[in-house]
């Protein structure tokens, strides 16, 4: 089985909402993202098949436990083997497109059979192999995630151009260059879903139409060049009416402590000054760029990265009661310690809480706010979906238990006939084959994963 052609098309942020807006509306499922769902931790476990604690990852930033500084997370971060370097181990081939924590290159260790395509999140668009970012060199085009920058007006124009100047460089590698596994992350879907809630709900969807059909229409010649073809999103998609302050909340109990002059300083210094300006102006003085930063040092508990749900706690034996205090405000869902979520090696690199929201809620950790206001925005929320097609895979798949993002690597080894790592926590998801089929019948192998 190990000459199959296996595609997997990421819709990052996609819901069913948006997926059928994308034209993706059969075989459309529930896909359980990450606690949190966060495009770091969620495409991170996509790709490893295993939960933060095990691959390290939990946003775009880490927290130093000794010093509560702050630092991006790269490549380097991610401590579990991805699909592609298991698929290196059978001399198979793949291409990366788009994906999450693969900059730079050189954080992933087996990559002589891989070509990788960096994300939108590198500090700049490159191609591994090198002799390939030449070639490809005039489809490197910064991405316009940065929504904020431009006339709201404007943004969807802007992203139709990138997608379609991308479209070359994407075809290309389909049709031109030979691999077993091909996967790519369209983050369209989720950057429309940030600045344009309404499409959530059903409205204003000519907006994003023309950006969404070149992508139906990828998604239809992959899916005529493949054996097996998975469809899936990191995280799905809610309207959010709430912005909880979770840093502010955590001041009102007094677990922080800091001068609101300060913070509000460090805010508008963000906000208006050059970031190479606002970086030296931070290495000159030794003061964190972020109000966070700054509290972080003598917090008790503390929020970096909201998405990531995450609290850290300096003071743990104050862990309980904050945990209490953060329980009794009604937007919030629950409160729990994060090993009771996840568990491996790397747990001691999290945050010791998870803070999970009610239903329409999204949290910020930004101070001298709240610590609750009104909003109308787009943000993450658990399920996301799942879609599969190809030979041997039905037509009407009813899963048992709804798929999981850890469930894509023992699926996509299980395809290619190749032993899954006996520590996923992920399953073969055998509700997709047709009985009596060469997938329906035969067995997977676990192995130790070195």
């Amino acid at each position: 089985m190990k000459n199959k052609k296996v595609v997997v098309i990421g819709l990052d942020g996609a819901n069913k909402t948006t997926a059928k807006l994308v034209g993706v509306d059969t075989q459309l499922h529930d896909f359980i993202s990450t606690i949190p769902p966060y495009t770091p931790p969620s495409w991170t476990s996509i790709l490893t098949g295993v939960n933060p604690a095990k691959h390290g990852i939990i946003g775009w930033q880490k927290v130093s436990k000794l010093s509560g500084k702050v630092s991006l997370a790269t490549s380097r971060d991610v401590k579990y083997p991805r699909l592609t370097e298991i698929l290196e181990e059978a001399n198979l081939k793949s291409i990366l497109i788009n994906l999450p924590m693969t900059y730079p290159f050189n954080g992933i260790r087996k990559k002589e059979n891989t070509i990788i395509v960096s994300d939108w999140a590198a500090p700049k668009q490159a191609i591994y192999p090198e002799e390939l970012e030449k070639k490809y060199s005039e489809y490197l085009i910064d991405p316009p995630h940065e929504w904020s920058k431009h006339k709201k007006s404007e943004y969807p124009k802007r992203v139709k151009e990138y997608t379609e100047t991308r479209m070359g460089l994407y075809y290309d590698l389909l049709e031109r260059q030979d691999w077993n596994l091909y996967f790519i992350v369209f983050s369209e879907i989720d950057w429309f879903s940030h600045i344009f809630p309404q499409i959530l709900e059903g409205n204003d969807t000519h907006i994003v139409a023309p950006t969404f059909r070149l992508i139906k229409k990828f998604i239809e010649t992959a899916q005529a060049v493949s054996d097996v073809m998975f469809i899936v999103s990191d995280h799905g998609f809610e309207v959010k009416n709430k912005i909880f302050y979770v840093n502010e909340a955590l001041s009102e109990k007094g677990f922080i402590k800091y001068r609101k002059s300060k913070a509000k300083l460090v805010k508008i210094a963000k906000r208006t000054l050059p970031k190479k300006i606002l970086n030296r102006i931070t290495e000159k003085t030794k003061i964190s760029s972020s109000a966070v930063n700054y509290v972080a040092q003598n917090a008790s508990a503390f929020m970096v990265e909201p998405a990531t749900w995450g609290v850290y706690v300096r003071n743990m034996g104050k862990k309980k009661e904050i945990m209490k205090a953060l329980s009794e405000y009604e937007e919030v869902f629950d409160v729990l310690e994060f090993g009771m979520v996840h568990k491996g090696p790397y747990l001691k690199n999290m945050p010791e809480l998870i803070v999970i929201p009610e239903k329409g809620v999204e949290f910020s950790h930004e101070l001298g706010k709240g610590p609750m206001e009104k909003t109308y925005k787009g943000d993450h929320e658990i399920h996301g979906v799942f879609s599969a097609y190809g030979k041997h895979i039905k037509e009407d798949i009813k899963f048992e238990k709804l798929p999981r993002v850890y469930d894509i690597v023992p699926t996509v080894l299980h395809v290619f006939g190749l032993p899954i790592p006996n520590d996923t926590d992920g399953r073969v998801l055998r509700e997709i084959f047709e009985e009596n089929s060469e997938f329906a019948l035969s067995m997977s192998k676990r192995i130790p994963m070195d």
